[in-house]
């Protein structure tokens, strides 16, 4: 008995001992404190782990979700696609839990244009597995879309600053698309309907953009279609200036420049007009009419200067009809500026609600304007400058019917990753 509570005795004195020392207080705290460190450190490994295979999963459903779509506008089995591009992916291995198109769950349900990819993976976590009994599964999905964009009639190159803008009072009435290189100001206060509103930028959307109206930010930069198509003239005879005071009939030629005067009409045959610098004028009141014609504003100069181009100048109040030829050099252009011209200058294009402008107008070193009280109801307009504005009171309503050069302002089918 006197040895058990020897023993007890014994330690009593050595429990008191420990409590006494610092040291091994210490002990105590560093082994309670290395439970909660040891568990941060597993579940950030675990966390680091997860993140990863979630990234890894997610590239891999968004390369099938673009090849499904790519393979759709390509007219090609969109499941064989899809699971070759998925199947070529060996970084991982993972779980196809749904190639669908349309996709029957989701904002882009029953949505043809989409390609919906789902994929999931089951793998034990370092630190986590000791405690799970099953581990835990990572899902992921992507949506594609092969949609066809609105075809563009109004293309502002520029890839700085702000290309496009529709403000003032101005309105807009537009069945294509209006798109910029760089940015694009939508402040008008009055009215602008249009299929879409694209900027490579961003568009600084007011209030009056019609809820119909697409509005497209951070947009791929859309090529100059008649790049490469249009050819500057180099001139060595032309006319001298033309003043038409009565109703007068011009042929096709080179004119150092044209002015109609007030009340006055200029009828214009079928053919390309080359006008030096002092351009054409067209006053208020004036009737200008031309089927089939192009009017190439250029320097009629030798040697060429290009300080001296000559630009188009209407009233509000003119009658302008024109419309470009179908075939030939310039088919489907009405009015080319010479891209030789150093950018400053402005092309108004102007007319009262009876003016009809049926082509193309292209002026790929300079500004295109309309402003004032202009006002159109035209057939099928379509710009491609470096600069586009709409500004005063100016009403434009393009009503292009089917078929016309404004579906070649690309309206191809686009490839996006929408989720």
């Amino acid at each position: 008995m006197d040895t058990r509570f020897a023993m007890l005795r014994n330690a009593l004195q050595f429990l008191k001992q420990v409590r006494d020392d610092k040291r091994g207080n210490m002990l105590i705290l560093v082994a309670a404190s290395l439970v909660p460190i040891v568990g941060t450190m597993g579940l950030a490994v675990d966390a680091a782990q997860w993140i990863s295979w979630r990234r890894d999963l997610h590239s891999a459903a968004d390369a099938g979700a673009i090849a499904g779509a790519l393979a759709m506008k390509n007219g090609e089995n969109v499941n064989a696609v899809v699971t070759k591009v998925l199947t070529n992916n060996t970084q991982h291995t993972y779980t196809v839990e749904a190639i669908e198109t349309p996709p029957t769950a989701g904002p882009f349900a029953g949505d043809n244009s989409m390609v919906r990819v789902v994929l999931s993976v089951s793998q034990p976590l370092p630190f986590s597995s000791l405690f799970l009994s099953t581990p835990p599964t990572i899902s992921v999905e992507a949506v594609a879309q092969a949609g066809k964009e609105v075809p563009n009639c109004m293309i502002a190159l520029d890839t700085s600053g702000i290309g496009l803008t529709i403000s003032g009072s101005a309105s807009v009435d537009m069945n294509c698309g209006l798109a910029s290189n760089s940015n694009f100001d939508a402040t008008t206060s009055d009215k602008i309907r249009a299929g879409a509103l694209s900027a490579v930028g961003s568009v600084n959307a007011g209030g009056a953009i019609t809820a119909d109206t697409a509005v497209h930010n951070g947009t791929p930069p859309v090529a100059d279609p008649l790049a490469g198509t249009v050819t500057n003239p180099n001139l060595t005879t032309c006319n001298g200036e033309q003043r038409i005071s009565s109703t007068t009939t011009l042929f096709p030629g080179c004119y150092r420049g044209i002015t109609v005067n007030a009340r006055e009409t200029l009828v214009l045959s079928p053919g390309t007009y080359y006008i030096g610098e002092k351009g054409l004028t067209v006053n208020g009141q004036a009737l200008l009419v031309g089927d089939g014609v192009t009017l190439v504003f250029t320097n009629t100069d030798s040697p060429f200067n290009p300080n001296k181009v000559g630009t188009f100048t209407g009233n509000g109040t003119a009658e302008i009809k024109l419309s470009a030829p179908d075939t030939g050099p310039y088919a489907g252009i009405i009015i080319h500026q010479d891209s030789r011209t150093p950018a400053g200058t402005t092309m108004f294009i102007t007319g009262d609600n009876g003016s009809i402008f049926d082509g193309s107008i292209y002026a790929p070193s300079n500004t295109v304007g309309f402003s004032g009280n202009s006002g159109m109801n035209t057939d099928c307009l379509q710009i491609v400058s470096r600069y586009i504005t709409f500004t005063g009171n100016t009403t434009v309503v393009n009503r292009c019917r089917a078929g016309r050069g404004v579906a070649s302002f690309f309206g191809d089918t686009v490839i996006r990753l929408r989720q």
